[in-house]
């Protein structure tokens, strides 16, 4: 769930901050990776909140509400520089938005909940950081691990972020059937699967699988209150050794051994342990345990990592599986981590994957990042909330298709209304009707019209989640960064280039004299904007942006204006081959935004230079 390569945002540390923003105090600058929990209430809800920081600023994040869910909610979002964050709900319609404190004690935040009863809001939410051990997490129902840059640490459950109520309800169940009936046997079972489900625990069925298997149906436990199998190995802990069978390597066969197995106060304690087991011990995610996608595959995962030592390889895995068919569980079903609505639309068609709803209701896009209507362009912050939780599909066909979708969802940058002065090299040549070449002097008047370069540039530092760091307009305020490094002018690739290095960004592919139908282009461009690349590309002096590539040609945001035909395009007469489809001047929308341009204009036209970009 917390994989990401997202890094921070922003400006490079040499860069000359803009004199108009004031400096933020980032919170714990220096530790950039932390866990917290913070506890507070309002309107006679108790509200607990354990967020995790990665270096990038991500944020990840469960809520619990008392009087609500007793596993509580999972959120995705973001800190930004100055302490302020948004979190949003991956499972209902649950946000906070507000201010960390600089000491990191305190949370304000705003709370909205749209609820099936209706709209739940609190409006100064006041929450206080509790101290909570390093690694105890409250229970995930959506995912399993947490990454910190290439070190992954395990989840783990903690007992006292289980509401007593369901604690209550957990302990209460019988888990030794009363017969050996069939019956009997499978409606423990299924009393397992809920409580494991209502403890957001992966996997519950193979889980209570092993219930059966390690307790022979519920009839013997291995320790007090122990159900599934747990071995205690550190002699200071209260277990009970008990008879069993294992393999020997020496001897290759089973022989019988004392072991030692865990004690419990209660079935509470065996269920968290259970859980903690897996999330605890790395060999599980080595064996892909937590990849899995189908019970199947978790049970030969589980098998692989040694939970069983049968000595037989996938026996144990088999018996699990048998086990659950047995009980009319459907073994091949998707049981992957991630978003389950998200996943089961990995076949929908490239038509129906791109398109934009006129009737209000919400996309795949949409809905993974929490929103109940369609939105057609995204904020800053639902970019990288999206670009955070595409980062977790497990299926690359599904990251490709949702890449593509927020390709269509980043806002329009229109360059004519800039407000860039022109400095004396500011000047642009064009050839007249007397045949002759002009120069059209810029020094001291705005420069929209040619600033092309930069705006195109803006607009795929938004694919990519990079946030504009000043009050101006992204595109003037690149310019000013191109201006106080002395890089080279905006115009050359060295000059671009170096902007998109100071915001964190790096040129990945520089095509030249680039011209093909849509093989090529599927074979070179596609990839990347699956791969949630920024891309623009030069029409031999002028710059637009691409957003997608498909059969029917390609679709590009064209800073200047709507260009009737892209075999109309004439590099000394740019304005003309416009025919007065020109952006205004006044407003930031414009009609260059999603032109179509098809194959049989693209396959005969030759682009100056593509170049693709992704964050470092």
């Amino acid at each position: 769930m917390f994989d990401t390569k997202e890094p921070i945002t922003g400006i490079a540390p040499q860069l000359k901050a803009p004199t108009s923003v004031s400096t933020p105090r980032s919170l714990k600058s220096t530790q950039q990776t932390w866990e917290r929990t913070f506890r507070g209430k309002a309107k006679g809800v108790t509200f607990q909140l354990r967020i995790i920081r990665k270096p990038n600023g991500e944020l990840s994040a469960r809520y619990q509400a008392i009087p609500g869910r007793g596993r509580g909610w999972h959120l995705e979002g973001q800190l930004f520089k100055d302490n302020t964050f948004v979190l949003r709900g991956t499972e209902n319609n649950a946000e906070f938005q507000g201010r960390i404190s600089p000491d990191g004690t305190i949370l304000k935040s705003r709370f909205i909940n749209n609820t099936h009863k209706g709209k739940f809001e609190v409006g100064n939410l006041r929450l206080s950081v509790i101290p909570v051990s390093t690694g105890e997490i409250i229970a995930k129902s959506s995912t399993s691990t947490i990454r910190n840059g290439d070190k992954e640490e395990s989840g783990h459950l903690n007992r006292i972020d289980i509401p007593l109520n369901l604690a209550n309800e957990i302990n209460n169940v019988n888990y030794t059937p009363k017969s050996s009936e069939k019956k009997e046997r499978h409606e423990v079972y299924f009393h397992i699967v809920n409580a494991l489900q209502k403890l957001g625990v992966p996997y519950p069925e193979l889980i209570a699988a092993q219930w059966a298997t390690e307790s022979s149906w519920g009839r013997l436990h291995s320790g007090k209150n122990n159900i599934f199998g747990i071995k205690e190995f550190d002699p200071d802990k209260p277990r009970t050794f008990v008879m069993t069978k294992e393999w020997d390597p020496k001897q290759s066969k089973t022989v019988d051994k004392s072991e030692p197995f865990a004690d419990y106060n209660d079935s509470l304690d065996a269920f968290i342990a259970r859980a903690n087991f897996t999330f605890d011990n790395p060999r599980y995610r080595k064996a892909g345990y937590f990849e899995s996608k189908t019970l199947k595959e978790a049970a030969y995962a589980i098998d692989r990592a040694g939970y069983a030592n049968t000595g037989q390889p996938g026996k144990y895995a088999e018996s699990l599986i048998d086990i659950m068919k047995g009980c009319g569980v459907d073994v091949e079903k998707q049981t992957s981590l991630i978003n389950k609505e998200t996943e089961k639309n990995d076949s929908d068609d490239q038509s129906n994957k791109n398109r934009t709803s006129n009737e209000g209701s919400p996309d795949q896009l949409d809905r993974l990042i929490g929103l109940t209507t369609y939105k057609k362009t995204y904020s800053i912050r639902e970019i990288n909330l999206a670009r955070s939780m595409i980062g977790k599909m497990t299926s690359k066909r599904t990251q490709g298709d949702l890449f593509e979708l927020l390709q269509t969802k980043v806002p329009y940058r229109n360059q004519r209304n800039n407000n860039s002065v022109g400095l004396q090299s500011d000047r642009w040549t064009y050839k007249g009707r007397d045949g002759k070449l002009h120069w059209v002097i810029y020094t001291g008047k705005p420069i929209g019209d040619i600033m092309c370069n930069l705006t195109s540039l803006t607009m795929v530092l938004e694919t990519l989640g990079i946030q504009n760091p000043s009050d101006e307009q992204y595109e003037d305020f690149l310019e000013r960064v191109r201006r106080e490094n002395n890089l080279p002018p905006r115009t050359t690739q060295s000059g671009w280039a170096g902007i998109a290095r100071q915001l964190k960004a790096r040129e990945t592919k520089h095509f030249y004299n680039y011209r093909g139908g849509y093989d090529k282009w599927s074979q070179d461009l596609l990839p990347r904007l699956r791969e949630g690349q920024g891309i623009m590309m030069s029409l031999n002096g002028h710059i637009i942006r691409l957003q997608s590539v498909n059969q029917s040609g390609i679709t590009v945001d064209d800073p200047y204006g709507r260009l009737p035909s892209l075999l109309a395009y004439n590099p000394n007469h740019v304005t003309a081959s416009y025919s007065g489809n020109l952006n205004s001047t006044k407003k930031e929308e414009g009609v260059g935004e999603d032109v179509v341009f098809p194959w049989t204009q693209v396959s005969k036209f030759t682009f100056l230079w593509i170049a693709a970009f992704e964050r470092n």
